[in-house]
C-alpha cells in the first residue's frame, strides 16, 4: 500500500475557483494557507493511524486485560510541515511503544541529518538556528545542532579507518595544521596525512591523524597503521614528500620498494627564500625550466645553466635545490602522462583549504567535531577524484564545477 493513499484530499470546483481567485490576491499567503491545511490534513492522517496502531496492540496476544487510558497531547516536529500536534493514544498498563513516533522523541530523524548537513556545510549553530524557521519550519537551539553531529560521529571514524583493499602505488605524505577554535582561542593542531594513488589512477585519502610532522616515531606509527588496515607497502614504487627531519628514512623503513621524491612547490619556496631579492626573478625563471623539463636529461641540463647563471651570488638558493636534485627528479622514472601529478604533494593543501573554509564560522570545534568534519571533506574530495584519473588533466578544472557534498554527507549519514 502506499502511504499517501491514507491522506485523502477532494476538492470542489467552487472550492477550486475561490483558492485561485485567493492565489491571484496574494500568492505567498495563499501558500501560507494551502500549507496549513495540508498540515492539519497530515496531523490528522498520523492520529488516526495511532489510534489504529492501539487497536492492534490492544487485540494482540497477552493484552486481555490492558485497555485504554486516554491521550498524551504532544508538539511533535515534522520536516516539511514544522510542529504539529499529535494525540497519542495510552494504556492502562504504560507499555504500548508506537513504531510511527517513538516514545520520547519530539522531532523527526531526518531534521537532525538535515541539522548534521547544513553543519558541514561550513554553517555556523548560531546561524542554522537562527535560519532554521524558515528553512525547516521549527526554531532549533544551538546546542541542539551541535548535537546533531552525534548522527555521524562513529560513522567518521568507520571510515577514517577504513580497509584499505585496493592497491596503491603512490603516496603524498605531508603533515599541515588545522586552525582549531577550542574554548575561544584558535590554535594551530598538526595532523598527518597520506593520499594514495590507487592501481586505477584515482586519488584518494588514506589517513589523517594527530601528530607532529617532523617526528619520526610519529610518521612510523601512521605508517603501521596503513600497514595494519591492509596496505601493501611492497606494491607503493613512489612517496612524494617535503624534506621533514627524519621522514624520508622512516618511509623507507616501511616501503622498500619505493624511490622518494620531493615536492617541487616545497623546494622553491624554500630555495626563493635563500635567494636574494634581487635575483628573484631570474632565479624563478630559470628554476621553472628545470621543474618543467621534457625528460631528466634536459633537467639536469637546465639546472647546470641555472647553477651557471647564479653564480656565487645565488650559490646558497643553488645548493637548497641541489642537495635534493635527485628525489626532485625522481617522477621522471615514471611515465610521461604522471609528471605533472607526482611533482608536487599540492592536493594536501586542497584538504587544508577546504577545512578553513568550512570551519572560519564555527564557534568552537571538539575532537569529535574536528574528526566528522575531516572526514566529510576528505569524503567530498574523494568523490570529485573518482571522476578522473590523475592522469587525466581535465578533473583538476571539473572539481570546481562539480560539488560533491551530497554524495559525501550521504556516506557519513547512511
Amino acid at each position: 500500500m502506499d502511504l499517501m493513499s491514507i491522506i485523502k484530499i477532494e476538492v470542489s470546483v467552487p472550492e477550486a475557483i475561490s483558492a485561485i481567485e485567493k492565489f491571484k490576491a496574494g500568492r505567498l499567503k495563499a501558500l501560507d494557507e494551502l500549507g496549513q491545511q495540508f498540515k492539519a490534513s497530515f496531523s490528522e492522517a498520523i492520529n488516526q493511524l495511532l489510534n489504529l496502531e492501539m487497536d492492534l496492540f490492544l487485540g494482540g496476544p497477552g493484552q486481555n486485560f490492558n485497555k485504554r487510558n486516554g491521550y498524551k497531547e504532544k508538539i511533535y516536529f515534522l520536516k516539511g510541515f514544522g510542529s504539529i500536534t499529535l494525540r497519542v493514544p495510552q494504556d492502562r498498563h504504560g507499555i504500548f511503544n508506537s513504531s510511527i513516533i517513538e516514545k520520547h522523541e519530539r522531532s523527526d530523524p531526518r531534521l537532525r541529518e538535515d541539522l548534521a548537513l547544513l553543519h558541514l556545510a561550513g554553517i555556523s549553530n548560531r546561524s542554522v538556528a537562527m535560519i532554521s524557521k524558515r528553512l525547516l519550519g521549527i526554531k532549533i537551539s544551538k546546542s541542539t545542532v551541535q548535537q546533531s553531529l552525534n548522527l555521524v560521529t562513529e560513522q567518521a571514524s568507520r571510515w577514517l579507518t577504513r580497509d584499505l583493499t585496493d592497491q596503491y602505488w603512490a603516496l603524498y605524505i605531508d603533515g599541515t595544521n588545522f586552525k582549531v577554535q577550542r574554548r575561544g582561542s584558535t590554535e594551530p593542531e598538526p595532523s598527518l596525512v597520506v593520499l594514495g594513488i590507487s592501481s586505477n589512477g584515482h586519488r584518494s585519502i588514506l589517513a589523517i591523524e594527530p601528530g607532529q610532522k617532523d617526528s619520526a616515531s610519529c610518521w612510523q606509527t601512521v605508517f603501521e597503521s596503513l600497514r595494519d588496515r591492509g596496505l601493501r607497502m611492497d606494491k607503493v614504487r613512489i612517496g612524494s614528500m617535503d624534506g621533514l627531519p627524519g621522514l624520508e628514512s622512516a618511509f623507507k623503513k616501511y616501503f622498500s620498494q619505493a624511490v622518494t621524491a620531493r615536492c617541487w612547490v616545497h623546494a622553491s619556496k624554500n630555495a626563493l627564500n635563500r635567494c636574494p631579492a634581487r635575483l628573484r626573478v631570474t632565479f624563478k625563471m630559470a628554476l621553472s625550466q628545470v621543474m618543467m623539463a621534457r625528460s631528466e636529461s634536459d633537467a639536469r641540463a637546465q639546472f647546470q645553466i641555472l647553477k651557471n647563471m647564479m653564480g656565487s651570488d645565488g650559490i646558497r638558493a643553488v645548493q637548497t635545490i641541489e642537495k635534493d636534485l635527485e628525489s626532485l627528479l625522481a617522477h621522471y622514472k615514471f611515465e610521461q602522462k604522471y609528471w605533472r601529478t607526482l611533482r608536487t604533494t599540492n592536493p594536501i593543501e586542497r584538504i587544508n583549504r577546504e577545512f578553513k573554509r568550512r570551519t572560519k564560522s564555527m564557534d568552537s570545534i571538539g575532537e569529535s567535531t574536528l574528526n566528522v568534519i575531516l572526514a566529510f571533506i576528505a569524503l567530498k574530495l574523494e568523490y570529485g577524484w573518482q571522476m578522473y584519473r590523475v592522469d587525466d588533466h581535465r578533473h583538476e578544472n571539473m572539481e570546481r564545477l562539480h560539488n560533491r557534498l551530497e554524495m559525501a554527507a550521504e556516506k557519513l549519514l547512511n
